[in-house]
């Protein structure tokens, strides 16, 4: 049985990363063309066999007459299946984009926060990789900045030892009998 995890509300926007979800809408709607144009073409082709002879032109007006029983069916399914994909397409491409984000906002220096996925999303476990990474990498830039300040006062110590050479003037060296 599947942990429950405490759950998000439900994406409000449906199109999240445009490259993607655009690519696979345009996908489905070429495959639809392609389902389209292959029923025309073989119901051209049954219509010619079963009625040899008959005129190109009564052939395509037969073929109309067909289309009235499922063209409006494309028409509301064909919506509803760009509808699908996106919501579909959003299980996967929401994930990607906060991790996407939050891999920004580590680059550009800030801490960020730990990411969740939706119940419905899929590769929740790299939120948890994602997480595990972001912490080291927060744990390392803690430890290079203490070092970094740590080093910073070696070498003030260092310079407050013997400052005294600075301190003398050239009265002061005239003063010294050479010998």
């Amino acid at each position: 049985m599947k942990a429950k995890r405490p759950s998000r509300p439900l994406r409000q926007q449906l199109l999240i990363d445009r490259d993607v979800q655009v690519a696979l809408i345009l996908r489905a709607v070429l495959y639809g063309t392609a389902c389209v144009t292959y029923f025309v073409v073989i119901q051209f082709f049954t219509q010619s066999m079963i009625h040899p002879g008959v005129a190109t032109s009564d052939l395509f007006l037969s073929l109309t007459d067909e289309a009235v029983y499922w063209v409006p069916g494309l028409l509301v399914l064909g919506p509803l299946m760009i509808y699908d994909v996106l919501k579909v397409s959003n299980r996967f491409a929401g994930p990607i984009f906060s991790m996407r984000r939050e891999m920004q906002n580590l680059v550009d220096g800030k801490e960020g926060r730990n990411i969740s996925f939706r119940n419905d999303d899929h590769w929740s476990a790299m939120a948890i990789q994602f997480n595990t990474i972001r912490e080291e990498v927060l744990e390392l830039r803690a430890k290079l900045r203490d070092d970094s300040e740590e080093a910073l006062a070696d070498d003030e110590e260092l310079d407050d030892e013997d400052d005294s050479w600075m301190e003398a003037t050239p009265e002061d060296e005239a003063a010294v009998p050479v010998s």
